[in-house]
């Protein structure tokens, strides 16, 4: 039989091995250890040329998903649509509390994540807000031009039942982009503004990407990214801000907050919709996460536990 004393002393060694280790990687990398563990596993290579072939292959009905389940909603979330588009709605806590309109990520092509979830529960029960959560037309069945009515008709329902200085809209990568892109429809069409505009990591600029980031990106690829990007146009210029916000007119929008984490091969296009906003006297702050991963306040890491609570504290106006 095996000595208890010496299996003991043998697990508090290995442990405190450990612990060396995960010092020693926050003292000399600056990261969390969770944080590189995420890097170097979790998201490798999640939008590529391989997964973009597939993703074109997938001709499935994008169109209707289940209810999320094991996320712990504060209040409950029901399921009705406008304009076919299916939409998931929690109210707010009370009327004094924001609705936060969010469009999901995953390169104009994925459904919503786990960690979108999370967040949006999260969020939800912080800061007492509402949610509401379009399942947006999606590649490759649909493009970017039948994606955009219905989730303005939703918008424009959202105004029926709530004050626009109620309302947010906020959106992570792709759905980032489709937030600044839908905020610069909603000016152009006169209706009123949403409260505010949270962006995480935004897809500014379908073509763009910075390829001397690519090899600290272990998520996106600047080789797929385009291929994505022009399917979800359709043949509509690359640089209509429909598909690619970057070039519309920043004027008047509401106010900003931005985070980008600086290995992420959408930094360098995040940081010039940050410049242009600035440039035309938005209310805009670009809160930068160094060498953090795309979309890293959703992701399950400390930096990114403390940016969602930041975002908390920005919806519940603080």
């Amino acid at each position: 039989m095996r000595n208890p004393n010496k299996l003991l002393g043998t697990l508090a060694g290995i442990a405190a091995a450990l612990l060396v280790i995960f010092l020693g990687i926050k003292l000399f990398d600056g990261r969390s250890p969770q944080a590189v563990f995420v890097h170097e596993v979790i998201g490798f290579r999640a939008l590529d040329m391989k997964k973009y072939a597939e993703d074109k292959a997938d001709l499935s009905d994008k169109g209707t998903i289940e209810a999320p389940t094991g996320f712990k909603f504060p209040r409950p979330m029901r399921e009705y649509r406008v304009e076919g588009m299916q939409v998931f709605e929690a109210d707010p806590a009370d009327d004094s509390k924001p609705v936060l309109l969010y469009l999901h990520g995953g390169g104009y092509c994925h459904n919503f994540a786990k960690q979108h979830w999370k967040a949006l529960a999260g969020w939800a029960d912080e800061a007492g807000c509402g949610v509401v959560a379009p399942n947006y037309p999606l590649l490759p069945l649909h493009t970017a031009t039948e994606a955009h009515p219905p989730v303005l008709a939703l918008y424009r329902n959202l105004l029926g039942r709530y004050p626009a200085d109620r309302i947010v809209i906020a959106g992570d990568s792709a759905g980032g982009g489709f937030t600044l892109a839908l905020a610069q429809e909603i000016r152009d069409a006169s209706i009123d503004l949403p409260r505010s505009l949270i962006l995480i990591a935004p897809w500014v600029d379908i073509l763009g990407g910075d390829a001397s980031l690519q090899k600290r990106d272990n998520w996106l690829t600047v080789e797929a990214l385009p291929k994505f990007g022009r399917d979800w146009a359709d043949g509509i210029d690359p640089k209509d801000p429909m598909v690619s916000p970057l070039y519309g007119s920043m004027e008047g929008l509401p106010p900003t907050d931005i985070y980008a984490g600086t290995w992420d091969v959408l930094y360098t296009d995040v940081v010039k919709a940050y410049g242009k906003m600035k440039a035309a006297g938005v209310d805009v702050r670009l809160r930068v996460g160094e060498k953090m991963d795309h979309v890293y306040p959703l992701l399950p890491t400390p930096e990114g536990k403390a940016a969602r609570k930041e975002i908390a504290g920005i919806l519940s106006g603080k």
